[in-house]
């Protein structure tokens, strides 16, 4: 199963069963028990990755304590962007936690995200708020792309745990993998729903959904990116170039999907594991670890002109 389609499973399935799915563990308990000592182990460390990786593995237990811990290894690193917006994702979706000053703190951290604007689109969109959804767009659409650093949590946070011994690489990285997948990938359906219908007969807000478009197109995953092609596709005019644009990145997409998928392992073990955290902490975007990937199977990474 490839980590595109763990990341689905778990967020639809979450964590345990999906892992078993992949064969990464024998049962159940043996992977709760790894997770549970794993975690223990984490906890008892100083720098960041340990601390954010403890909470991470505590997510589906004890939920305040792991946002005790995200936000230890946030102050532990305060520079670390990737740790910014992994403490936000949590605290956005905890009713006890605010989120507005960390979402306040990774747009100064990163002011060319547009990440940092998601939380304000969708308090504006869930209040019905049309002027504070037209201010959030605005916003997203003034920076130059929508970073999750999906590549860059995964990687530190699965060595991280595999350094305690308590827990094998394959199995700290599927379990960060489902993790991260369920609680850190924002919803997109409020920027989707804002730039649609009667919204984008309103040329100012049309010409932002273009801009928005292009900063998620940009972003450092491939959900985004769809979701930028996505908007692209109603906010630019059949035809123009806008619009052919986002046409061929879904081209580009559905092709290097069809070449990647048949070469991930049917069963993640070390070596597959430590190879595929290699290329991500090359590479920011997971778009590029997928051209990494296609290249070193000698599979040309870019469709044929058409």
């Amino acid at each position: 199963m490839t980590h595109l389609a763990l990341r689905h499973v778990a967020t639809h399935g979450l964590l345990l069963g999906s892992l078993l799915l992949v064969g990464c563990v024998s049962s159940t308990a043996t992977m709760e028990r790894h997770v549970e000592h794993t975690a223990a182990q984490l906890q008892r460390q100083s720098d960041a990755d340990s601390l954010a990786a403890a909470g991470l593995f505590l997510m589906t237990t004890d939920r305040a304590r792991a946002l005790t811990l995200l936000a230890r290894a946030e102050a532990a690193a305060p520079a670390r962007a990737d740790l910014v917006w992994l403490y936000l994702r949590v605290c956005q979706e905890d009713a006890s936690c605010a989120p507005q000053a960390e979402e306040l703190k990774l747009r100064t951290l990163s002011p060319a995200n547009g990440a940092g604007w998601l939380g304000s689109l969708t308090r504006a969109v869930k209040a019905k708020d049309d002027a504070a959804t037209d201010a959030a767009l605005v916003a997203i659409a003034h920076t130059e792309r929508v970073d999750l650093y999906w590549t860059t949590i995964i990687s530190h946070l699965s060595l991280a745990a595999a350094r305690t011994g308590k827990i094998s690489l394959d199995e700290a990285m599927t379990t960060v993998i489902g993790i991260v997948s369920a609680t850190a990938i924002p919803a997109f359906s409020p920027a989707s729903t804002s730039c649609q219908g009667d919204r984008l007969e309103r040329d100012n807000i049309r010409k932002v959904c273009q801009r928005v478009a292009q900063a998620l197109e940009n972003g450092d995953t491939v959900i985004a990116e769809m979701m930028g092609v996505a908007i692209a596709k109603h906010a630019w005019p059949v035809g123009s170039d806008g619009w052919n644009e986002a046409l061929q990145r879904r081209r580009a997409y559905e092709y290097r999907t069809a070449l990647w998928q048949p070469l991930q392992p049917v069963r993640w073990d070390a070596p597959a594991a430590r190879q595929f955290i290699a290329l991500c902490l090359e590479y920011p975007q997971e778009q590029e670890v997928i051209r990494a990937q296609l290249i070193s199977a000698g599979k040309a990474p870019d469709p044929p002109t058409i």
